[in-house]
């Protein structure tokens, strides 16, 4: 794992990009640094909505929650450990890893064991638990769990569409695919050599395979079944549908970001981000960088500056 030179995390926003960094935290628009304020010191990740943004910090177990119009910003505790957020609405959840909870303001909610990705479909939110192998459905009005469904342990990634959720397992070299609706399993398919990341693509999905230095795109669950029933797997990498390309990285991406139907590819051990097989950044940390809809937005640290490219993969 290269070494970045500070922690950084960034978010795209309506009114400009949210920059976090030693303690410090930054709106940009295209031209020019809109404000700044004071923020956490080692800020893993930045959520956002269109009026406010809040930045976690794991080790102090703080979050910084800014206004966008003019940057106020207000320093609270969090529980032990944040490791993931988001903004349903106007009301912030913090998924506490080592206190083992879903924070909103003061209310609590206890999880699973080692609660790792919390995630949001039609206004309701998920949890998965690596230890337990726990996906847990959690309400919020009443802020409360709903329903709780046992898988298999030690997923390394969720991701969900409006119905399903894509969990992927590495170890088994599986994706696994549950109905939201009915809580309960919908299949699963062996997808390349080592699936450690998903992302849904438009209808379909593209996963991360760093063992096989490819992003496979498959059918999405709207379509799994006649997908099994014909063998069909499309597998290539970054490239889209075309098989006259190559479809091989140089190097492993274990993370692949969508947003629509535009997608990129990301190898965190050297901290690059591809657009199929060309790599359009360098030395980037693992949550400095966004897909917007014109392109791709990144921090430098090492210039302390935004930049911004239109290169994006579509499928």
């Amino acid at each position: 794992m290269i070494g970045f030179l500070l922690a950084a995390a960034i978010a795209v926003t309506p009114r400009g990009t949210i920059v976090a960094h030693d303690r410090s935290i930054e709106l940009h628009d295209d031209t020019r640094v809109v404000w700044r304020a004071n923020g956490v010191a080692n800020p893993s990740l930045v959520v956002a909505n269109d009026q406010q943004a809040a930045a976690i910090d794991p080790l102090t177990n703080e979050v910084a929650i800014t206004d966008l119009a003019d940057g106020r910003t207000a320093i609270a505790k969090t529980g032990e450990t944040p490791v993931d957020a988001l903004f349903l609405g106007r009301d912030l959840y913090i998924l506490n890893r080592d206190s083992r909870t879903l924070q909103r303001g003061n209310a609590t909610i206890a999880l699973a064991a080692d609660p790792a990705f919390l995630r949001e479909s039609r206004g309701t939110l998920y949890v998965y638990s690596r230890l337990e192998g726990v996906l847990q459905e959690i309400g919020a009005r009443p802020f409360a769990i709903r329903r709780t469904l046992k898988l298999a342990p030690f997923a390394s990634d969720l991701q969900l569409s409006a119905s399903f959720a894509y969990l992927t397992y590495p170890r088994a070299g599986k994706l696994v695919i549950v109905d939201l609706a009915k809580m309960r399993p919908y299949g699963e398919q062996k997808v390349g050599a080592v699936p450690i990341s998903v992302a849904v693509v438009a209808r379909k999905l593209a996963i991360a395979d760093p063992s096989a230095k490819r992003v496979w795109i498959i059918e999405g669950a709207q379509t799994f079944g006649q997908a099994v029933a014909r063998g069909f797997l499309r597998g290539l990498i970054g490239l889209g549908l075309n098989r006259n390309r190559t479809s091989q990285f140089p190097s492993g991406v274990d993370r692949v970001i969508a947003r629509g139907s535009s997608w990129i590819a990301y190898d965190s051990s050297t901290g690059t981000i591809y657009r199929g097989g060309k790599a359009i950044a360098q030395a980037v940390g693992p949550r400095a960088f966004a897909l917007t809809r014109e392109g791709v937005v990144w921090w430098d640290d090492t210039a302390l500056r935004l930049h911004k490219s239109t290169a994006v993969q579509h499928d």
